[in-house]
């Protein structure tokens, strides 16, 4: 195994230095230059760190109804009113803030000013209208950056230090997990590691932003999977274990992350068989009711801006005007809104657009002819399953948001969506890596050549019994 470690390590030198060296770059510039509280929703992200980090993630909450009529669950923070303040934070878009780098944060110095302001009596802030979310997300993904403010409590940091050092260890456990997704996936590692050290991806990884951690387990799952495909043995129990594992993780992340379980489900049966596939993912489903099951009906809760019951049915009555609502909003509203961002989102795009040419240019397509369809989705499984996981995403991602932060009923197909963000679907990128990857010959399943090569054997076993008595005729003869 150390010997395998090894040279998994040696293949990915390369691709590894090029992402250190870009991930620590922009992690240091991010950290020194945009606040600590600069990133989207920080009454989400800063406040569930800091619950996670003081041990408060099970404050029983109360539950109440809101203005829209949705039953919600209100759970209290305590703690220095330093730190729950959140002084001077900037709930802005990723892309926003990346626009403004070229500069220090405005933010910045206001931030930094409560380190002046003297501990005063604990206080509380209730998940109230908004003001503290820390109940939204399964609290586990908030542990990489509770690390660094428990470190920074207990060491008695000033409290924009403390936050400091939670972005520190966040950007950490990116890094961490990037490289070993990187040293796992067998080609396409330069591209994954281009992926890895987009700026907009290296802003979330060196903020408080829980995002970073879904980007950065999306990329082992799909480096781990596609490793098991290119072995020509069954997958092994770790393996296994791992896969279901992740598939548990990605869900307690966010729920629409869990659709790239459907990857598992393309495995040839000689990697993983049908009983085994039906283990591993009723395996992640049993430990996903008990876990995530138990933690959202006892304290989760989804803030909204809708009625969501009255968005649920209207969706149910017209699920047609919803699936052309999200297709218009991402494939024709998204880009043209790409082009209104600026230059820094183009550039983004244009880097990925380069680096998925670099990445097809230089792989060795399959010269595998098929000739029937069944042939055709054999060897193209995982990209068309990737295709699939990427539309559940998007699909599974707007729903979300029709439902609570929209007023359905009142909405024509064209209207945009509101609260949807482009992070949202960035920890699907790595799954463009998919293109350099086939089954092997013997998991490919043509029709059309099975029927030829019966059609041979078939041939061929008449042609034995038609000459068989001339045969035996000659051998009688010669003797």
């Amino acid at each position: 195994m150390g010997k395998q470690t090894m040279q998994a390590l040696k293949k990915s030198r390369g691709a590894m230095l090029f992402f250190l060296a870009f991930a620590l770059l922009q992690g240091s510039f991010f950290i020194t230059t945009v606040g600590a509280l600069s990133f989207p929703d920080p009454n989400i992200h800063a406040y569930a760190s800091y619950s996670a980090a003081t041990g408060q993630i099970l404050n029983k909450p109360d539950r109440q109804i809101d203005a829209y009529g949705n039953s919600v669950k209100i759970q209290q923070l305590h703690g220095d009113p330093r730190f729950l303040s959140l002084q001077g934070c900037q709930n802005a878009l990723v892309v926003t803030l990346l626009n403004q780098t070229s500069d220090y944060d405005p933010k910045l110095e206001e931030q930094k000013a409560v380190d002046g302001l003297a501990p005063g009596e604990e206080v509380t802030v209730a998940s109230l209208k908004g003001t503290n979310r820390a109940n939204q997300y399964f609290p586990a993904v908030f542990l990489p950056q509770a690390i660094g403010i428990w470190i920074g409590l207990h060491t008695h940091q000033s409290p924009y230090q403390t936050w400091q050092l939670g972005r520190i260890s966040n950007l950490v456990v990116y890094i961490l997990l990037f490289c070993l997704a990187i040293a796992i996936i067998p080609r396409g590692k330069m591209f994954l590691a281009v992926i890895g050290a987009l700026p907009h991806g290296m802003f979330i990884a060196s903020s408080l932003m829980a995002d970073a951690l879904f980007i950065s387990l999306c990329a082992v799952f799909i480096a781990l999977f596609m490793a098991i495909t290119t072995r020509n043995k069954p997958a092994s129990r770790g393996e296994m274990v791992a896969l279901s594992v992740l598939t548990v993780l990605l869900f307690m992340c966010k729920t629409v992350y869990a659709s790239l379980a459907v990857l598992i489900l393309v495995l040839p049966r000689r990697i993983l068989s049908t009983k085994r596939k039906t283990l591993c993912l009723g395996s992640s489903a049993l430990a996903i009711l008990a876990i995530y099951g138990t933690w959202s009906s006892l304290y989760s809760t989804v803030w909204a801006e809708a009625s969501v019951s009255e968005n649920l049915r209207f969706v149910l009555r017209h699920p047609l005007k919803m699936c052309m609502a999200v297709a218009w909003n991402f494939f024709i509203r998204g880009p043209l809104h790409l082009l209104k961002l600026g230059a820094p989102s183009v550039l983004l795009a244009i880097i990925l657009g380069l680096a998925w040419g670099v990445l097809f240019h230089n792989s060795h397509p399959t010269r595998r002819k098929v000739t029937s369809a069944r042939g055709f989705i054999s060897l193209y499984r995982y990209q068309i399953a990737s295709a699939l996981a990427f539309l559940l995403l998007i699909y599974l991602a707007y729903a979300s948001m029709m439902l609570t932060w929209n007023n359905l009923p009142q909405m024509r197909i064209g209207d945009p969506i509101q609260g949807i963000q482009a992070r949202y679907f960035e920890p699907f990128l790595p799954l463009l890596v998919c293109t350099v990857f086939h089954p092997s010959d013997e998991d490919i399943t043509d029709t059309e050549d099975r029927s030829t090569e019966s059609h041979k054997v078939g041939s061929a076993t008449r042609g034995i019994e038609e000459h068989g008595p001339e045969e035996k005729a000659l051998k009688r003869e010669t003797v």
